[in-house]
């Protein structure tokens, strides 16, 4: 048999020999499947603006807030202290403030929560109407703002209590569900 046969047969023998003992001794790296997002922030704004848009383009809402959280487990934002102004077409605005706010998956929802206060401008110049609760739902397809918990309504020096208060907010309308309490000064 030829020399040059010989050798390229013990060399083939060889890296054969070697292959089986890398495969026998070196194991790859296990790739992991990823696991279960977690309720840790995939992404974040800091003072940051968001305005959001009717059908036309024109503003309906203006939200700012030092820090907004994105969630990837459950899709959902995490707003801290917003500043909502809420535009309606034949009227002042609405000043919406919180300490906190969640809008849940879709975002055509926002709660709010933690000293909640809503301001609107009076159109004839008396005094402005402050609405107050410790939390507060607004629907941004139906333009209602409702709470079950106590609310207050002051205008001036009228006051007005009551537990559960739905707000309409095109409509500039409030309605107070339960153990409804007031003292209403006339303008003199």
């Amino acid at each position: 048999m030829n020399l040059r046969i010989l050798l390229l047969i013990l060399m083939l023998t060889l890296a054969a020999a070697g292959t089986w003992w890398l495969l026998q001794h070196v194991t790859p790296p296990v790739i992991q499947k990823p696991g279960p997002p977690t309720h840790v922030p995939d992404y974040y704004f800091i003072d940051a603006t968001v305005t959001t848009l009717d059908d036309r383009g024109k503003p309906e809402a203006v939200m700012t807030a030092p820090r907004i959280l994105h969630h990837p487990d459950d899709d959902s934002v995490e707003v801290f202290s917003p500043r909502v102004e809420y535009f309606v077409a034949n009227g002042p605005p609405w000043h919406l403030q919180a300490e906190h706010a969640l809008l849940p998956k879709g975002n055509k929802r926002v709660e709010l929560d933690g000293h909640v206060e809503m301001t609107r401008v009076a159109a004839n110049g008396g005094p402005p109407l402050i609405v107050r609760s410790a939390t507060l739902n607004v629907d941004l397809n139906t333009n209602l703002a409702t709470t079950q918990d106590p609310a207050e309504i002051l205008q001036g020096d009228s006051r007005m209590t009551g537990v559960g208060m739905q707000v309409y907010l095109k409509d500039n309308r409030l309605l107070l569900e339960d153990t409804v309490r007031g003292d209403y000064v006339r303008k003199k």
